[in-house]
């Protein structure tokens, strides 16, 4: 793949530029993420296969809670592909650094088909549990769209794989995966970032509306193992992974089930219908405090009705009051739909409501 600059562009948009990482009020999230910070721009573009760029941002100091929702992105492009979809990806990143394990939270496919700043408000928002987003674009060959020349290129990262695509959901299947600061595995120095950003709302306590975070469930991996499932002592047709428990949390949890009445749900989303039990699933950390949102997820895995098992997704609901989140779902072993769950609240599972 070749990644070319047109240089010595000097652009200045038509677009007032802040200081890096700052947040300004907009119309439709509460806050705009940017990480641009000047008015000086080059084009850049792709050539030979689709590549994905992004932009990382970092919640933490800027004391947005979470979860937070975004509902539109924006880029400045120079020359669009017309004809030609580009996939819309957010990523959430629990440990910051390279996205390489971050976690896909959000893709759509968008027709671009102008220049200038062009911003797509997401079919459905997207709920972001992690201290750091990944935000950007898999673009096809030969669009052009703008770079920032200011601020640190460690913030933008590329991804493509020579000659084909690669997994959008496993950024480490990419054949080349790196920041444009000019060191390896990219060896392209920006000396800026992307212009791409973002619209986000930080959590409200007292308020909440139901979140889709993917709507249907995908296959599982059919060589998983499946050996580390445990059973809750007094919950049936649900287990977790205890890895989950013991390697990626390092221990530092203990997780408890009990069943509740099923009128104590909460409204389900519209478009979904609950079935199964409903389960209370509590997770402590070493003090004996409930654990907010983990670091590391766990996964659960659910034995759903033989006729829901194809369609069946996760959903967990927590907040003040409970809300649910439909999580994005995969089926294993021909018995269990799994999904990462990242705290402490009420489990169960749903399927689509089908029009008459």
């Amino acid at each position: 793949m070749r990644i070319t600059r047109i240089a010595s562009l000097l652009a200045v948009l038509a677009v007032l530029f802040v200081s890096l990482m700052v947040m300004l009020p907009v119309q439709a999230g509460e806050r705009l993420l940017t990480v641009n910070g000047g008015a000086a721009s080059d084009v850049f573009f792709t050539s030979g296969e689709q590549t994905l760029v992004m932009n990382g941002f970092d919640l933490t100091p800027l004391e947005i809670l979470r979860p937070a929702v975004i509902d539109r992105v924006t880029i400045v492009v120079d020359t669009p592909v017309v004809g030609q979809t580009t996939q819309l990806v957010i990523y959430e990143d629990m440990n910051g650094g390279s996205p390489v394990d971050a976690r896909l939270t959000h893709q759509e496919s968008i027709n671009i088909l102008s220049s200038g700043s062009v911003t797509i408000t997401l079919a459905r928002p997207a709920e972001i549990l992690a201290p750091v987003v990944w935000i950007g674009f898999y673009l096809p060959p030969d669009f052009k769209f703008l770079a920032d020349q200011s601020g640190s290129s460690v913030l933008t990262y590329w991804g493509w794989t020579s000659g084909g695509t690669f997994d959008l959901s496993n950024l480490a299947s990419a054949g080349v995966l790196g920041p444009g600061d000019g060191s390896a595995p990219v060896g392209l120095d920006m000396n800026g970032v992307a212009r791409i950003t973002a619209e986000i709302t930080g959590a409200n306590p007292g308020l909440g509306t139901p979140v889709i975070l993917q709507s249907f469930q995908t296959a599982g991996d059919p060589g998983a193992d499946l050996s580390g499932l445990f059973d809750y002592p007094d919950c049936e047709d649900i287990e977790y992974d205890t890895a989950d428990e013991f390697t990626s949390n390092l221990d530092r949890i203990n997780l408890y089930c009990r069943q509740v009445d099923t009128w104590l749900a909460p409204q389900s989303p519209q478009g979904f219908e609950r079935h199964g039990h409903l389960y209370d699933i509590t997770i402590f950390t070493q003090d004996g405090i409930v654990a907010n949102i983990l670091d590391a997820f766990v996964t659960h895995c659910l034995d759903t009705r033989d006729e829901f098992l194809n369609s069946a997704v996760v959903g967990v609901a927590y907040g003040v009051p409970k809300v649910w989140r439909i999580l994005p779902t995969q089926q294993f072993g021909g018995i269990w739909v799994c999904a990462e769950i990242p705290t402490s609240g009420y489990v169960s599972y749903f399927t689509p409501v089908t029009s008459p």
